[in-house]
């Protein structure tokens, strides 16, 4: 049969509006399970709608398996339980209906319900029209504080391709929860004690004191030279001191390893602002320490029974937390975790769980914030220090994500763990490690202690795609004036990488070849975007609309598989919300661009007569309002021309 089925969730799990395609799921499964019902088949609405299924167009528009189970309980063939089904449907005129004209049996068992096109079109266009910018949006997070840290890169560097992965899946995932209806946080957490630090500070003191250039270059470039020296006793030891200074706080020294690592953090937000990534709040890890946050936490950790202080062993007099037997850690040799150690400094576990546990507002802090800077979308972003006042906006979330590497998914999941073990199991439960595998270019990967990122930044990244898309631009659109051609140039390139990031699913490795995503005519941003400027000029020829659309008119395959694809968005948008997946949409604005585009090779609009020019005008204005929408949610512009 070459059946193409792809299962429907419930709205209820994804927390939809009772959108078109959700209504029309609706209706099929009453229509179901009401014929199933008059024929003694007892199934309940819910399990209908639960296993609906979208069929390649030729069987229909929504497609049941219901004949299997039932077959099953009946002990009989599905397809002719499937036949008794249709029959009842047109029995007790259940078909045709408010959206369905017909039901047919197909293949083995599925019946199979065909929509009434130009009611249909005519529900989705209005409520597309109607939506505008807001059509897609849902209010599962309603009322609920989503946390989202990324990326989390040591301010002692420039990002390099790992880092931009990193950002841009973190901000599209920020995006897609206030789809969602979730007030998000974006929060960049910034780890100013490590070691990688101390170096480059030490670097500044030793080896040159004055910055040349973007601060995260110089800073990284320092670090490189540091790391070459490393194994030399006098300079280990003198970089084991200013990790000791700058832990405690108070001197000089302390005070210029945050100044240092401030510096390297705002050259950093340089390049996030070119690529559309901003943030709420950052957070230090010297305020966490000297805030007693971790003292605090394992207080708690200890009192819950999550943790013990080991009295004899390998792990005498350390405090460990208890993982032996737990969800996830099954079969482990030496699975328990120490989070503090003999000598009382703290594991990076450790931290993380006091950090966690303020995030869900479930420990005290007495961090005080202040507003660094204004960002070029007009959003204050604050950060933690000695200045500035306690502020309730920050923490105390419902949903925590944190945007870290494959690598870190074992301390990720001793948090989860320990959260539950602690009597925190609902914020265990939203406690989600949203991990990503290793990004490169075709050179391969890079190393901060190495330098061989040198040459391959975010920055320089950026810098050759839009290079390239200025050529691009300039070779294909050569009626535009020069200001326009860069500023669509840089749109496609941001758009470009972006695209390309989110597109890979975080669980797969990525290599970044920007010739490749620059194409216009492949799986890219420039397809996508282009094909929104090419509806918006199609509707700026048109000019005003004349006539009432005859949605009668929007009947052949072309324009209700376009139709049918809009009316897929809202569905799209809450699943990647909920999954934590952007590439759900970068797969679904490739699938919308290409129905549009057989519609604009098949439908002609301008040509079309009276009302059905109006209906296909509609159409083309819905498609681009819903591309638009779709572009956003991944943080790429939708140019007007091209």
């Amino acid at each position: 049969m070459g059946r193409d089925l792809i299962p429907v969730s419930s709205n209820q799990l994804l927390g939809l509006v009772m959108d078109a395609f959700t209504e029309m799921k609706r209706e099929a499964a009453r229509v179901v399970a009401s014929a199933c019902g008059s024929v003694g088949y007892q199934v309940s609405e819910e399990d209908v709608f639960c296993k609906l299924e979208v069929p390649k167009e030729e069987f229909g528009d929504i497609a049941s398996p219901v004949a299997f189970d039932v077959a099953r309980a009946e002990r009989t063939s599905p397809r002719k339980i499937a036949e008794k089904i249709t029959v009842a449907m047109r029995m007790f005129s259940l078909v045709p209906g408010p959206f369905f004209v017909n039901a047919k049996v197909a293949g083995a068992g599925y019946v199979n319900l065909y929509l009434d096109a130009a009611a249909f079109s005519e529900k989705v266009l209005n409520e597309v029209q109607a939506g505008g910018g807001d059509y897609g949006r849902n209010d599962s997070g309603k009322g609920r504080r989503a946390i989202v840290e990324f990326p989390s890169v040591n301010p002692n560097k420039p990002w390099h391709v790992g880092h931009l992965r990193n950002a841009v899946l973190g901000d599209s995932v920020a995006r897609l929860l206030e789809f969602s209806g979730y007030s998000v946080q974006r929060m960049d957490y910034i780890d100013d004690l490590g070691l990688q630090v101390a170096q480059s500070v030490w670097g500044y003191l030793h080896l040159s004191g004055r910055i040349e250039g973007k601060a995260d270059h110089w800073l990284g470039a320092q670090y490189v030279k540091v790391a070459k020296k490393i194994g030399d006793e006098k300079v280990e030891a003198e970089v084991r001191g200013i990790v000791k200074e700058m832990e405690e706080g108070g001197s000089q020294t302390a005070e210029k390893a945050r100044e240092l690592a401030m510096k390297c953090v705002l050259a950093q937000y340089e390049t996030a602002f070119k690529l559309g990534i901003f943030h709420d709040v950052l957070l230090w890890e010297s305020d966490i320490v000297r805030g007693k946050l971790f003292d605090a936490a394992v207080r708690m950790a200890l009192e819950s029974g999550a943790a013990v202080r080991e009295a004899g062993g390998k792990n005498a007099g350390c405090v460990v937390a208890r993982l032996e037997g737990a969800q996830g850690f099954e079969g482990m040799e030496s699975a328990d975790k120490v989070l503090v150690r003999s000598d009382g400094t703290a594991v990076y576990t450790g931290k993380d769980l006091a950090f966690q546990l303020w995030k869900f507002g479930l420990i005290e802090s007495g961090f005080r914030f202040s507003e660094l800077l204004v960002q070029p979308n007009g959003r204050k972003l604050y950060t933690s220090g000695k200045a500035g006042k306690p502020d309730a906006r920050f923490g105390k979330a419902d949903l925590v994500v944190n945007v870290i590497g494959v690598e870190q998914a074992y301390p990720q999941l001793v948090l989860k763990v320990l959260l539950k073990a602690m009597g925190f199991a609902a914020q265990s439960e939203n406690s989600v490690h949203l991990a990503y595998e290793h990004a490169a270019l075709p050179e391969g990967k890079f190393s901060g202690r190495a330098g061989t990122w040198v040459g391959f930044t975010a920055d320089e990244l950026l810098a050759e795609t839009e290079a390239e898309a200025q050529k691009q631009v300039r070779e294909r659109f050569k009626d535009m004036g020069e200001k326009e051609k860069r500023a669509v140039a840089a749109m496609v390139s941001v758009g470009a990488i972006r695209f390309d990031f989110l597109r890979t699913t975080p669980e797969r490795k990525l290599v970044f070849k920007w010739e490749e995503a620059l194409k216009f005519d492949g799986d890219t941003a420039p397809y996508v975007q282009y094909s929104h400027a090419r509806a918006a000029r199609i509707l700026e020829k048109a000019g005003k609309p004349g006539g009432k659309p005859d949605y009668a008119a929007l009947s052949s395959p072309d324009e209700m598989r376009l139709v049918k694809r809009l009316a897929l968005f809202p569905e799209t948008a809450a699943g990647a919300a909920k999954a934590y997946r952007p590439h759900m949409v970068a797969d679904y604005l490739l699938d919308l661009s290409k129905d549009f585009s057989r519609f604009y090779a098949n439908c002609p609009v301008l040509q079309a007569d009276g009302k059905a020019k109006a209906a296909r005008l509609k159409l083309v204005s819905c498609y681009k309002s819903v591309c638009r929408n779709g572009l956003l949610l991944l943080g790429i512009g939708a140019p007007e021309r091209m």
